[in-house]
């Protein structure tokens, strides 16, 4: 996928993820916190990522372009990552560690987590990449404290 406008579809389809919007006319579809992150649209990993207050955001959301990310921030315990090919779970992979996110071990998901994972699977129409390139599409599954 290009970009993170996945994250603005899977909102507006009401499935459980972290609720994301890109423009400020729809802050009512986050929930009320104390901090939100906001970071490119197009960007990767944590490059540009800013945590602000609810007061800030106007600064930091630019109300014409919609290139900017605004989802309430959520401490997680860990991260889970499904694998799929030909919509196949295939395995999962987690950091134990979340200031260790690159050091992966394998995850033995539940009968639950593979039905939350399929709901994405379902969602995602792509079958593989443009000319049959290998193409990889992630889902993950946060734990909350």
């Amino acid at each position: 996928m290009n970009g993170k406008e996945y994250l603005i579809e899977l909102t507006n389809a009401q499935l459980p993820v972290i609720p994301t919007i890109d423009t400020l006319d729809s802050l009512d579809k986050l929930p009320n916190v104390e901090t939100y992150i906001v970071k490119p649209k197009d960007g990767a990993d944590s490059i540009d990522l800013k945590f602000v207050t609810k007061d800030e955001l106007i600064d930091k959301v630019d109300p014409e372009s919609k290139n900017t990310l605004v989802q309430p921030f959520i401490n997680f315990e860990y991260e889970v990552s499904f694998y799929f090919i030909d919509k196949e779970f295939q395995y999962a992979l987690y950091a134990t560690d979340k200031d260790q996110r690159w050091e992966l071990k394998e995850y033995a998901p539940t009968e639950e987590d593979l039905t939350f994972a399929n709901k994405f699977i379902e969602w995602n129409n792509l079958d593989r990449g443009d000319s049959n390139e290998l193409m990889l599409v992630g889902m993950n599954k946060v734990n909350f404290y």
